[in-house]
């Protein structure tokens, strides 16, 4: 019960607005992640699996974006020299100057699949390696907010092993890089970045994407990011802006009609002067900037104001 009760606290304590923007601005990070990351150096995908694996370089891309250093911990470890067994687990620390912004975990030993046919006496700083980069992973995905586009369960030297035994997902891989077609691109150039919704760092984006010769896969990513897709349930940005739009029009739409009441009191009760209106009703803000809910403040302070004028 007590648990409950401080979920509840924390809920109402919780900035909605900031958190709104937040939200916002990790959404625009994610999607600067995957259009700056590339398909099979950075990350892969394995067929019949719901994400991609995050590799090594794509993760240091995204710190290299957040401007963060990483450093690195041996937490435990066994060398056991004599029976060939090699365990490493390592901490990342990622940090913004002397700040400590998040910390990832990572493991290894040569008893893993991939290292069982492997002499473990070699493999000593291969197994270190892997479980440092493991906490790097680790680390990246936590502090960009990225588990739900990225996974680290596969890692990226099975990936490099199924390809030299010609796996379907050297295929997978080649398929992906397949250029985009021409009405994939017409498509692009016209309905999305003619759009009046996009802004212009998006625009730009895109167009550089294209002068990349942007393959199928992204340019389908694209396209499913815009229009949404109805077979997944996602819904296209498209359709958020021009719902947010006709919000953000009704609200002025309302903020006009409460001005023009405004005015229509002022008029009645001879404060149509500036001056005089804003120190008569003691309003140390402007009508211009203020929200709908302030508007009819005013109009009850203007009706009062009559009243009093009245007795």
């Amino acid at each position: 019960m007590s648990n409950e009760i401080n979920n509840l606290s924390v809920i109402e304590q919780t900035d909605i607005a900031t958190f709104k923007g937040t939200m916002e601005k990790i959404g625009q990070f994610q999607r600067l992640v995957r259009e700056n990351l590339s398909e099979g150096k950075d990350y892969g995908t394995i067929p019949g699996t719901s994400k991609p694996t995050l590799f090594k370089p794509g993760a240091e891309k995204i710190l290299m974006l957040m401007g963060l250093q990483s450093t690195y911990e041996i937490i435990d470890s066994t060398r056991d020299w004599k029976e060939g067994f090699f365990q490493y687990q390592v901490k990342c620390t990622l940090k913004k100057g002397d700040i400590i912004i998040t910390q990832g975990l990572g493991a290894c030993n040569n008893k893993e699949k991939k290292y069982v046919n492997r002499s473990g006496f070699d493999m000593d700083n291969t197994i270190l390696k892997m479980a440092k980069k493991r906490s790097q992973v680790d680390a990246s995905l936590t502090v960009a907010s990225l588990s739900e586009i990225f996974t680290q369960d596969l890692e990226d030297t099975e990936i490099e092993e199924s390809e030299q035994n010609h796996s379907p997902l050297k295929k997978h891989l080649e398929e992906s890089r397949e250029p985009a077609t021409k009405p994939q691109i017409n498509l692009i150039e016209k309905q999305i970045m003619g759009s009046h919704l996009l802004i212009a760092k998006e625009k730009e984006r895109l167009q550089e994407k294209i002068n990349k010769e942007i393959t199928k896969k992204d340019a389908s990513e694209i396209i499913s990011w815009w229009l949404g897709d109805k077979q997944k349930g996602i819904v296209g940005e498209r359709e958020k802006r021009e719902k947010a739009e006709k919000e953000k029009q009704l609200e002025e739409n309302k903020k006009k009609l409460l001005m023009e009441e405004i005015a229509t009191l002022r008029h009645e009760k001879f404060l149509e002067d500036d001056e005089l209106f804003y120190k008569t009703l003691k309003l140390n803000f402007k009508l211009e900037d203020c929200t709908e809910k302030g508007l009819k403040i005013v109009i009850e302070k203007l009706k009062k104001y009559g009243e009093e004028i009245d007795e």
